[in-house]
């Protein structure tokens, strides 16, 4: 007598593999997004730093090249103190008068300035690059690695002005020197955006000594504007 297999009148549905290209999909979204995460904290926590050492640099740099400017325009022009500052004095050699020579100290600032654009805008990634050893805080690792670029994306045309300063240097000796505030202001493209800074520069043009007492009206006498 032939047996008969018995068979259930429903079937379970067969349960398919999970496909393996699904999970590596995942796993790698899972790393992209921790990388995106860990970036992003990088920035936020580096970035300050990046900018301070980035301004700090670009002061240094701009503050020579305003020196230069400064130093290479006397020699080129061969300017003296008194082609720039008239002094009158008394029967006695007092002083009573101090007179600013405005053309010539015009002329010489806008040369100043000129030069001092000119090389501010030529600047190139190596002079403003900071070492990424720097960003350490450490002074042993301040020079290691290569360098972080910073650019200059735009610079403003620099002002200046001219100052009297005077200081005692002993009994009725006084020093008077004609300084040259620069102030220049730029835009820096560093590592994950941009900054902006304004570098400020004294230089001393002229210098003399003065011998006798200085009055008051002379002291408060300052050099020609713009």
């Amino acid at each position: 007598m032939a047996r008969h297999r018995y068979r259930p009148w429903f079937r379970l549905p067969r349960l398919k593999p999970a496909r393996r290209g699904g999970g590596l999909l995942c796993s790698a979204l899972l790393g992209v997004g921790l990388a995106l995460l860990v970036i992003g904290l990088l920035d936020s926590a580096l970035r300050p730093v990046v900018t301070t050492l980035a301004v700090a640099r670009t002061e240094n740099v701009v503050t020579s090249i305003v020196n230069d400017a400064v130093m290479e325009t006397l020699s080129a022009e061969a300017v003296a103190y008194q082609d720039l500052v008239h002094l009158e004095r008394n029967s006695s050699g007092q002083v009573t008068l101090l007179a600013m020579d405005s053309a010539k100290m015009n002329q010489l600032r806008t040369q100043i300035l000129k030069t001092v654009l000119e090389r501010v805008e030529s600047l190139g990634g190596e002079e403003l690059g900071i070492p990424l050893g720097s960003i350490t805080g450490l002074s042993t690792a301040s020079h290691w690695g290569p360098d972080l670029p910073v650019q200059v994306l735009a610079a403003a045309t620099p002002t200046a002005e001219f100052r009297n300063l005077f200081a005692a240097e002993g009994i009725n000796q006084t020093i008077h020197r004609v300084m040259l505030d620069v102030q220049v202001e730029i835009t820096l493209l560093i590592p994950g955006g941009k900054t902006e800074t304004r570098v400020d520069a004294s230089v001393c043009v002229a210098e003399t000594l003065l011998l006798g007492e200085v009055p008051d009206t002379y002291l408060s006498l300052s050099a020609a504007g713009p």
